[in-house]
């Protein structure tokens, strides 16, 4: 069975079987329910988000939040940690001075890093100074990860969650999994199969960070960078890093059982040529 929905600025897809019609409708239903709630405590855009109360007020005091939003903060400090803040999440500054994301009257947030965020007891987050940060590098990830979560713990053991190219497998079927490479037009290509895994896939000239070394208006237009790894989470955190370390072989992957690769369009064409 198949169902699709607009969430998370793109469209969920999720394919499961095993289960009779009644009783897979409801483990679909609850699989999109966990989506619209990492939607609903982790959207920049909604004012009244777990992200935009942090934005606004964890400077000044602690703020309570989820505790979905509280793990996946504590998922993006350990990858800051340890890519060497090449993962870091406190680009809202920057999302908001190029106009990618509203400004909410955040006229006090300054450029800083993910070592601002502080956490406390009780699922309390503040930040020591006036940062912003937007959690739409890892969030679209953990929000596949939870729809797996959801469609097992309702007896599912075949399915496949895609939300805009983030995906993840689960089951003992390999999926053939394609990407979408710049510079083809739209057109997908075969990666290989994948099974009980999960995979992302990032460009550069839509990854906001601050560290990479090269321009993503030059030989890095027409690239495509991709990462499996066991969670989408990490998968789809994980594939911001490679666009800026352009090495597959970095050790940051390692570090965390993914695999990386990129897939370069130009590459392609003249293969085909």
């Amino acid at each position: 069975m198949r169902r699709a929905r607009p969430l998370l600025g793109t469209y969920v897809e999720i394919d499961a079987a095993g289960l009779a019609g009644p009783a897979l409708e409801r483990a679909i239903e609850a699989a999109f329910g966990a989506v619209a709630r990492v939607h609903r405590l982790m959207s920049f855009h909604d004012p009244e988000s777990d992200l935009s109360r942090l934005n606004r007020r964890a400077v000044a005091e602690p703020v309570a939040v989820d505790r979905w939003t509280a793990k996946v903060l504590a998922k993006a400090r350990t990858l800051f940690d340890e890519t060497c803040g090449l993962f870091d999440c406190a680009v809202g500054a920057e999302l908001m001075r190029c106009g990618r994301l509203p400004s909410h009257g955040l006229g006090n947030i300054a450029s800083g890093t993910f070592a601002a965020v502080e956490f406390m007891s009780d699922d309390r987050i503040r930040f020591s100074a006036p940062i912003a940060i937007d959690l739409g590098g890892i969030a679209k990830g953990f929000a596949v990860d939870r729809a797996i979560a959801a469609l097992r713990a309702h007896g599912v053991r075949e399915a496949l969650v895609n939300a805009g190219g983030d995906l993840r497998v689960m089951g003992k079927t390999a999926q053939t999994i394609h990407i979408r490479c710049p510079g083809l037009d739209g057109r997908a290509i075969q990666a290989g199969l994948l099974r009980n895994a999960a995979i992302a896939t990032s460009e550069a000239a839509a990854t906001v960070v601050k560290q990479r070394a090269r321009s993503a208006s030059s030989q890095c237009a027409h690239h495509a960078y991709s990462v499996v790894a066991s969670t989408c989470l990490l998968a789809d955190a994980l594939t911001k890093v490679l666009v800026q370390t352009e090495d597959p072989s970095a050790g940051y992957f390692s570090k965390f059982g993914a695999i990386a690769f990129v897939t370069s369009a130009d590459a392609l064409e003249d293969r085909v040529a």
